[in-house]
């Protein structure tokens, strides 16, 4: 869902042709999407995205693609407070968003970057035999697919199909919707699905705070005894970098 450019375009390129020539076993029903997008990303003249990219995601857009911007009214009411809880997750972790990036922490980019973060903490768990890592992490992930990823995933490809899409944009919806609701059935999650876009004109999400909702308040509901460690979760072109706030160093510092 990035920009389309010719080096991001190059990237997914690469890394979905390693991806899918790997003989690891797929979720039922992700591999085929994930095929076609791949498929269409080679064939397709990158200069037909970039225009389709601004139509659908940008300023101007016809699909969002933020977690508060579905949902009824309420939901928008309580933007800061969703928003301070999808921070709370990634300090938790000792991660922040890149600096520069204007993406809030709901875009899509960096709930799906986090998920990657958290199965790779998974498997590294996993491969070492570390059972109370990997219970803490499967909890955070459990908790964040039900609290926030799961519950827009499908509003959003809802949303995103119903604007008439490009067929490379078409399949990232179907291939995206499918790999989320893998891991929720996976992680035993119970989202509670949203509804779709809502307007967020004289409400204003952002002059709406609840003094309550700081990210810092939610790190110890989240994960109340972290195993992460910041110092291994950078990765070159992520959107999510260690956190160089006192809390996140004080909860680091316990690992």
């Amino acid at each position: 869902f990035t920009y389309p450019s010719n080096a991001v375009l190059g990237q997914l390129k690469a890394r979905w042709s390693e991806l899918l020539s790997t003989s690891f076993p797929w979720p039922d029903g992700v591999r085929q999407p994930f095929q076609q997008a791949a498929h269409l990303v080679h064939t397709t003249d990158g200069e037909l995205l970039e225009p389709e990219h601004i139509r659908l995601f940008g300023p101007a857009g016809r699909c969002s693609l933020h977690e508060t911007t579905y949902g009824d009214a309420g939901r928008l009411l309580g933007k800061a407070a969703h928003l301070a809880d999808i921070s709370g997750f990634y300090m938790a972790f000792g991660l922040h968003p890149t600096t520069g990036d204007t993406h809030p922490e709901d875009h899509i980019c960096l709930e799906l970057e986090f998920m990657s973060l958290l199965s790779l903490k998974e498997a590294y768990a996993l491969a070492e035999g570390w059972d109370e890592h990997l219970e803490v992490t499967r909890d955070a992930q459990r908790k964040f697919a039900q609290d926030h990823l799961g519950t827009w995933i499908d509003a959003l490809a809802e949303q995103l199909l119903a604007c008439d899409p490009h067929p490379f944009y078409a399949a990232l919806a179907e291939a995206l919707q499918r790999m989320v609701c893998a891991e929720v059935t996976r992680l035993k999650a119970s989202p509670v699905p949203v509804g779709g876009c809502v307007a967020d004109t004289e409400m204003g999400g952002e002059t709406l705070v609840c003094p309550r909702a700081t990210a810092e308040d939610q790190v110890e509901r989240i994960l109340p005894s972290s195993l992460a460690n910041p110092e291994e979760q950078h990765r070159d072109g992520s959107r999510l970098h260690p956190s160089p706030s006192p809390a996140a160093r004080q909860i680091s510092g316990r690992c």
